[in-house]
């Protein structure tokens, strides 16, 4: 395989793992609410149920984190390491960094980080011009 293919996976693989802090906060909501209605049913007089499915909870948003981490870590040496630059995902960059505002206080910082060396370095990508 030659790394025009590698990149390509990786990039795929990366932008898929972007998503990782989501389901993870997901999974955590509905780890939550089953254990709100058990307290609901049956009363807090099982501790210890409660107990897991709240570290339960907190492991999977932990899980999500780490995954996240290990998306940019991967997303950099694809475009760094690997010189991967086509169009789409240059495209798809964009996109996730512009998500990535959302996530106050560090998430920001990232996005502009990361906005800010898309747009400088959009020649790379095979754009010219306007990015628009």
């Amino acid at each position: 395989m030659n790394k025009e293919v590698i990149g390509k996976y990786l990039a795929i693989f990366g932008l898929m793992l972007f998503w990782a802090p989501l389901w993870g906060v997901i999974d955590s909501y509905l780890i939550m609410s089953s254990s709100f209605q058990e307290i609901t049913l049956f009363g807090a007089n099982e501790p210890k149920t409660s107990q897991e499915e709240m570290s339960a909870a907190a492991l999977s948003t932990v899980i999500g984190i780490l995954l996240f981490l290990f998306a940019i870590c991967l997303l950099t040496f694809t475009v760094v390491g690997l010189n991967y630059r086509a169009k789409w995902f240059f495209w798809a960059l964009i996109v996730h960094s512009m998500l990535l505002l959302l996530l106050f206080p560090l998430g920001t910082v990232l996005g502009i980080i990361v906005l800010a060396a898309l747009v400088m370095g959009r020649k790379r990508f095979g754009l010219r011009g306007n990015v628009t």
